[in-house]
């Protein structure tokens, strides 16, 4: 009995191992290049720092022996990323923009004999591709998701912004079913197949949907992989207050109701809330966590509807 419990618990901690490293896969991506001299030629042991532009935070890592080297597991964000090494000059590229489940390689980066001290900074360089795998993706970015008008205030309809999409249907598969996922968590309702979880767009950072050539780390459904990462606090406090509104007293009367000498339809929506993040410390100094919170209310008020229908006649029946 000991032995049997012991090995169901091994399994659970393994299948929560797994899922953690599906979930962390789906909703981070990789940096990945390579450091050389003015020559061409490796160098190996370099120090490479990631650093977040919205946060402040670093993570290191070493060039290997071929003078490559990756950032296996990062946040959506957009970083810098800079190389020292002893006797020669500290080089920095900035603006790396990193979207969930991207492989985004920043290239070559040579560096130039010289002081420590000294910084070269590279600039006017052609946007960064990913080009580490062969998805066929797309991101709504956060400037997307807070500038647009979206009728729609759930994060999967976001997904229509993007290529080749009508609705959340694949152009060429229709009736596909589309999975959907938030921070790396299946949102489907296992009953209908449909989306479970609305989640509020004012607390949506980026959205990501693929197409085809999914990595391995997706699966469940062959339609659309839409992916929603959760939005963090920056280095900054920030919030938002908002209020939308659809309401009927502004839309003039159905040509059918105004025929019939019937009232219009009663619709009343309305989605309002507000959100806040931030750092926990000192905004603007060296922080290592941060928060967000996001909260919304949607009250509805409808009726009035009238369904018709033509029904055979006295002479008919």
């Amino acid at each position: 009995m000991r032995l049997a419990r012991s090995f169901s618990l091994a399994v659970g901690v393994l299948c929560l191992f797994g899922l953690s490293e599906s979930a962390m896969a789906q909703t981070t991506g990789a940096v990945v290049g390579s450091v050389v001299d003015a020559q061409g030629g490796t160098v190996p042991g370099a120090t490479v720092t990631l650093v977040s532009q919205s946060r402040g935070t670093a993570i290191d890592t070493q060039s290997s022996g071929t003078g490559d080297f990756i950032f296996p597991s990062v946040l959506p964000d957009t970083y810098t990323v800079r190389v020292s090494v002893d006797g020669f000059k500290t080089l920095e590229r900035r603006n790396i923009a990193v979207s969930p489940g991207d492989r985004v390689g920043v290239g070559v980066m040579a560096i130039e004999l010289g002081a420590l001290s000294e910084t070269v900074t590279v600039t006017g360089e052609a946007p960064l591709i990913q080009a580490q795998s062969g998805e066929r993706s797309s991101t709504v970015t956060t400037e997307a998701v807070q500038n647009l008008p979206i009728a729609n205030r759930n994060f999967g309809g976001l997904a229509s912004l993007t290529p080749g999409v009508i609705g959340t249907t694949r152009i060429g598969t229709p009736g596909s079913t589309t999975n959907f996922q938030i921070d790396g968590v299946s949102t489907i309702d296992t009953g209908n197949g449909g989306q479970a979880l609305s989640l509020n767009v004012e607390a949506i950072a980026e959205v990501r949907v693929i197409a085809s050539g999914y990595q391995a780390e997706f699966g469940r459904n062959i339609g659309l992989q839409i992916t929603g990462v959760t939005k963090s606090g920056t280095n900054q406090y920030r919030g938002s207050i908002y209020d939308i509104q659809r309401n009927s007293d502004w839309n003039s009367n159905s040509w059918e109701n105004a025929s019939n000498g019937d009232p219009k339809t009663v619709s009343k929506q309305q989605d309002w809330g507000y959100t806040i993040g931030g750092p926990i410390g000192k905004p603007g100094g060296e922080n290592r966590w941060f928060f967000f919170y996001g909260h919304e209310y949607r009250p509805r008020k409808s009726g009035g509807n009238i369904n018709r229908f033509r029904v055979p006649t006295l002479l008919e029946r």
